[in-house]
């Protein structure tokens, strides 16, 4: 009867000691699956800080686009109104000779001139002075 009570217990050590390894191994798998899973979590958090970080670079491109689109508009209008002076002044340069002007009335020519010259002159003086206000 001892000889059964003996391999009874040997065979009790050897499943104690077959447990014991599986219990290891299954406790290491576990923890080897538990960093996996946190260095998961840490990158899934890495990479949605990126994309809310790159969806607001997108937005604020989006508003400067808007707003250089507002100023290119500005700045057409503002040349189409330049382009209309400039077409204004070549109309009316172009009803007035000058050279004929010149000719028959040289005083009048050089007052408009003198007067001219001088206004431009101030305007020069105005925009050149260091005590003005901007």
């Amino acid at each position: 009867m001892w000889q059964i009570s003996a391999v009874f217990g040997v065979a009790l050590i050897v499943v104690s000691g077959a447990f014991k390894l599986y219990y290891d191994k299954a406790e290491a798998e576990k923890q080897a699956l538990q960093t996996q899973l946190q260095v998961a979590v840490n990158n899934q958090q890495i990479l949605e800080n990126t994309i809310d970080k790159q969806n607001q670079q997108m937005l604020d491109a989006l508003e400067a686009q808007k707003k250089q689109t507002e100023q290119i508009r500005g700045l057409e209008q503002q040349n189409q109104l330049a382009t209309q002076e400039v077409s204004d002044l070549r109309m009316k340069f172009a009803r007035h000779d000058l050279n004929n002007l010149s000719l028959r009335k040289p005083g009048l020519i050089a007052k408009i001139i003198n007067k001219a010259t001088v206004e431009v002159g101030n305007d020069l003086k105005e925009i050149t002075n260091p005590n003005r206000s901007p």
